[in-house]
């Protein structure tokens, strides 16, 4: 038998590079939040058929999700559990993007409407296999409570935070650019095509980057056992791995959260664009504040988990950062907020900005470590580690809930009388403000009920701390019994409880 080789270190380059992989995915949801925009305003097609196919997409994804989590944690492989499908779907998720800003010129709104649905379900369900076992490798990567924070930070700051920066630059800066002429270069329709095929491009050499900085670490993580499982012991497992109180605590709120975000994704744009009369050099200063905010937010987080742990500190920045998103819109309703096109309202919306980008990024990277916490809180109870399934449930239960809210942005937009190629500036001003009626209290609503979900997770450091003693002493117990144990099965095994 061959002497054990030391495991890699999981050094601050390693963590980096490791959150270099959301970057593609993070970078196609900046620009993807303009598809409603793109093809109600540019393309002309009807937004309740954009809004349908929108939801049609995610409402498929969100059930396939469980099944890529299922799948990879139950892989093996020489590449190991994850990477096998990292590689894979990066091209043809990235092939997939760039094709829904490319719609064929003169088709009707009902082709349109298949062609969008096609390729934006073909696209997330590739990303799926990327993202899923992406961010299951996470808690597999550490098993320190603090620690698995600062892992998240980097997967944060050099993911969704450096979106932001390519937004900025390669977006707005460059690609959807405003003149003097035409300021608004959101509606620039030429600029879209070549905006989504340089996000393609990157997100697939970030992700390539990502799973081959981690790739040397694959023959020390856990492997499954080989068995062929009946569907019902299948069923079995995921009923027990998902029945834990502290991971449906984490899941309602998702739920909940996802009903807010897809309203949100689908109407930011519209109120940048015709509420606050935006055009691309001040929305460009907008998206380049929530940058060093994002970063903040991610410093932030190990600090505020040394200080509060992550539950009390999840709690206090996204009640925090509630409050903040709602300023902006509730000012403007109360009448009390400066005119647009003055100095004063280009500073609150930054300010604004800097401020939910920094809380809402730190409660994210909490919130997602917590979930890592539940890995072993599971793993106690049935014996198996469920890392994929865990996280790709957290997304199915968002994506199922926003598969119903993505849709409702386009018929707000047609409720309210929006007209299609309309110009900034030339809206009538009583449609905005009615939109806003109807977004600011339902949002405000379900992302409070989304934090308070919150409170009833249970795992603190003392617990996880007693999870891993538990692991560790069942796993000696077994490679007692069979020394073999560590070397088939890696590290982590746990005896399946009966």
């Amino acid at each position: 038998m061959s002497e054990a080789r030391e495991a890699p270190r999981l050094t601050t380059t390693v963590k980096a590079l490791y959150g270099l992989g959301a970057l593609g995915t993070a970078s196609k949801m900046q620009l993807f939040g303009l598809v409603l925009l793109f093809y109600t305003q540019l393309v002309g097609v009807d937004p309740r058929l954009v809004g349908l196919a929108l939801a049609i997409a995610l409402f498929v994804d969100a059930f396939w999700d469980p099944i890529v989590g299922q799948i990879s944690d139950n892989t093996r492989s020489r590449l190991g559990r994850r990477h096998p499908y990292i590689y894979g779907a990066a091209i043809p998720a990235a092939i997939c993007f760039a094709l829904i800003f490319m719609p064929p010129l003169g088709w009707s709104d009902g082709a349109l409407f298949f062609y969008l649905a096609a390729l934006v379900v073909a696209g997330r369900m590739f990303d799926s296999l990327v993202e899923v076992p992406g961010s299951a490798l996470m808690p597999e990567l550490s098993s320190n409570y603090e620690e698995r924070t600062s892992i998240q930070g980097w997967r944060f700051a050099l993911g969704f935070v450096l979106a932001g920066v390519i937004a900025v630059f390669v977006g707005y800066g460059y690609f959807l650019k405003g003149t003097k002429a035409h300021p608004y270069g959101q509606l620039n329709y030429a600029g879209y095509a070549p905006y989504a095929i340089a996000v393609a491009v990157i997100g697939v050499i970030s992700v390539v980057i990502s799973a081959r900085a981690t790739q040397p670490f694959v023959p020390y993580l856990y492997k499954p056992e080989r068995r062929r499982p009946t569907l019902g012991e299948i069923a079995r497992e995921i009923g027990l791995a998902l029945g834990n109180r502290n991971f449906v605590a984490l899941a309602v709120s998702a739920l909940i959260f996802g009903v807010s975000q897809g309203i949100t994704t689908g109407l930011l744009s519209f109120f940048y664009t015709y509420l606050w009369e935006m055009g691309s050099q001040p929305l460009a200063l907008i998206r380049a504040a929530a940058v060093p905010a994002g970063f903040l937010g991610v410093v932030l987080a190990p600090l505020g988990v040394r200080l509060w742990g992550k539950k009390y500190a999840c709690l206090g920045v996204f009640y925090a950062s509630i409050l903040s998103t709602t300023i902006p819109l509730a000012g403007r309703l109360l009448g009390v907020l400066p005119p647009n096109h003055t100095p004063a309202i280009l500073a609150i919306l930054i300010a604004d900005t800097m401020a939910t980008s920094a809380l809402g990024i730190m409660g994210f990277v909490i919130v997602t470590s917590m979930i890592g916490d539940v890995t072993e809180d599971v793993q106690v109870r049935t014996g198996r580690r469920s890392e994929g399934l865990l996280f790709a449930t957290d997304n199915l239960l968002r994506k199922v809930s926003g598969s119903f809210s993505v849709a409702i942005p386009g018929f707000l937009i047609a409720y309210v009388g929006l007209p299609r190629s309309a110009k900034p500036g030339q809206v009538d001003p009583h449609i905005m403000i009615h939109l806003a009626q109807i977004y600011l209290p339902i949002t405000l609503g379900l992302t409070l009920c989304s934090t308070s979900a919150i409170w009833f997770y249970r795992i603190d450091k003392a617990r996880h701390l007693a999870n891993l003693e538990t692991i560790a002493d069942a796993t000696a117990l077994l490679e007692e019994a069979d020394p073999e144990m560590a070397i088939v099965d890696g590290p982590g095994v746990l005896p399946r409880s009966v």
